[in-house]
């Protein structure tokens, strides 16, 4: 599930009218705008002459929890409040007791924000602490407990053109969307490259000629040249595009999966008869009118497999995607991680 901009802005709006809540637990896949909550509310809170006193920042694997506690019960110097942010706690080794009994008897001069990163990281296996319901449910009788779910891709074009406004740069739909589709939907990743366009391009119409400036040509069409020509009897082009991408680094094999991934799931929908309508689905239909429903499907399944193997085990990630296309094109599917190495 996805959240839309609208239920950011609310989350924010609340911030803003500095609700009186003393406990934030923010947890979810999205990263990037848990640390805007967490901002947002530190800023609202703690003036800047006094954040080395008033300010603790740390992360789960660092941090003594016994220490941290004692600052959460101590008195904020000069102030009617500090601020303590412990970011991802999901790697907080051991007994999450002491944590579990603040949260339940808070100290009213302290706002502990607690940020749980639900997000997949390659080669590891996230799974959550037998504490955690525990400090959920502490959470839920005495403070906020925040999903903070990705944008869907519609919202994640308006944040994109949202944040370039905001440095006085103006983008339209069509730049924006070669923005997604070259850097992805990290907002991080797409913040830097903003960031960059800033520096170089000050208040200007951004074109994707100018994007191409910045994240060069090859990068930003990469994805799209691999995306256009995936269709059934064109597998000498598309791998011709493949070596190519890995040849040149343009991106990694886990975002080539990703990005598929998206496509085919797009495509999938519009099978099963769902209309999305607005900016690309004219575009997506007549792809998806190139394909039978039993080979989308398919081409699914394998990169699921391989996106998997990806996140869990070690193995040569570009020859499990010159697998996931090998197999998929030749509609056969992949049944275990060796499958991959054993090209039909």
């Amino acid at each position: 599930m996805k959240a839309d901009l609208k239920y950011y802005k609310q989350i924010f709006n609340d911030i803003d009218r500095k609700e009186k809540t003393n406990l934030f637990l923010l947890v979810g896949p999205e990263r990037f705008i848990m640390e805007e909550i967490a901002r947002r509310i530190t800023d609202s809170t703690v003036t800047d002459d006094l954040r080395s006193f008033n300010l603790t920042v740390t992360y789960g694997a660092e941090v003594d929890i016994n220490t941290f506690m004692v600052t959460a019960r101590s008195y904020p110097f000069m102030a009617d409040r500090r601020v303590l942010v412990l970011k991802e706690l999901q790697m907080l080794r051991g007994s999450w007791q002491k944590l579990i009994e603040y949260c339940n008897e808070p100290v009213p001069s302290s706002i502990l924000i607690l940020l749980y990163d639900e997000s997949d990281i390659p080669g590891v296996r996230t799974r959550r602490h037998r504490d955690f319901g525990k400090l959920k449910s502490a959470m839920e009788s005495n403070g906020k407990t925040i999903r903070c779910e990705r944008l869907t891709d519609r919202d994640i074009l308006r944040w994109i053109r949202q944040k370039a406004n905001r440095m006085g740069l103006d983008m339209n739909m069509t730049t924006a969307d070669a923005m997604l589709r070259s850097v992805g939907e990290n907002l991080f990743e797409l913040q830097n490259e903003l960031e960059k366009l800033s520096l170089f391009f000050e208040k200007k119409h951004l074109t994707g000629d100018d994007i191409e400036k910045v994240i060069g040509t090859y990068k930003l069409n990469a994805i799209s040249d691999l995306v256009e020509n995936i269709r059934p009897g064109n597998d000498n082009q598309v791998l011709r595009i493949l070596s190519r991408i890995m040849k040149t680094g343009a991106e990694r094999p886990s975002v080539v999966v990703y990005h598929l991934i998206r496509h085919f799931l797009s495509l999938l929908k519009i099978k099963s008869g769902y209309q999305t309508g607005g900016f690309r689905f004219g575009e997506l239909k007549r792809k998806a009118d190139l394909f039978k429903t039993r080979e989308i499907i398919l081409w699914l399944e394998n990169l699921r497999l391989a996106e998997m193997v990806m996140k869990s085990i070690s193995f040569p990630e570009e020859v499990l995607l010159v697998g996931v296309f090998l197999h998929s094109m030749r509609q056969t599917s992949i049944e275990n991680p060796v499958g991959l190495l054993s090209l039909p």
